[in-house]
């Protein structure tokens, strides 16, 4: 099994990029996000345009390749560097680790950030003045229990095929 000091590290390793990607791509085009905002701010943005939601496609994308991606290539690069035989459990529990890690930085590292930084009577998105979600840590909470259960979808299946196929 890959030891969990390991894991530990290619989770913190992979929050570098990922901070880069999200607070990067939210400060610049921050209603691309809005999907993972408070309702509030949702409903005080509006909907997203047509460009706006073809843009998002392909900030999944990004995610998809950083996230899941990274996550996969860390268990290749983990197995391959701790010499021990890749079991369907062990790439379970390699691949959660990673994606908890990531998961519990978004909250405490960047949401948290974003609450103590972004000043509701100034916000990023325009029409959201005096949005109580930019201070609602309760939302960002529920979202990250969410992420982490969604995440057993994309871990269950990747753990089961990289550990019989490896």
């Amino acid at each position: 099994m890959i030891p969990l000091t390991t894991t530990a590290f290619y989770g913190l390793a992979l929050c570098i990029p990922f901070t880069v990607f999200a607070i990067g791509t939210f400060w610049v085009r921050p209603r691309l996000w809005l999907h993972s905002l408070p309702p509030d701010i949702q409903e005080m943005a509006g909907p997203k345009t047509d460009r706006e939601v073809r843009q998002t496609k392909w900030l999944l994308i990004a995610y998809l390749l950083l996230l899941p991606g990274g996550s996969i290539v860390s268990l290749l690069f983990a197995a391959a560097s701790a010499r021990v035989e890749l079991t369907v459990v062990g790439a379970f529990v390699h691949l959660y680790g990673v994606w908890v890690i990531v998961q519990l930085w978004d909250l405490v590292i960047i949401d948290v950030g974003h609450i103590l930084f972004i000043d509701p009577d100034s916000p990023p998105i325009p029409g959201t003045n005096g949005a109580a979600g930019y201070k609602d840590f309760a939302f960002h909470a529920r979202a990250f229990a969410k992420a982490c259960f969604v995440s057993l979808v994309f871990v269950g299946p990747a753990a089961l095929v990289l550990g019989l196929a490896l």
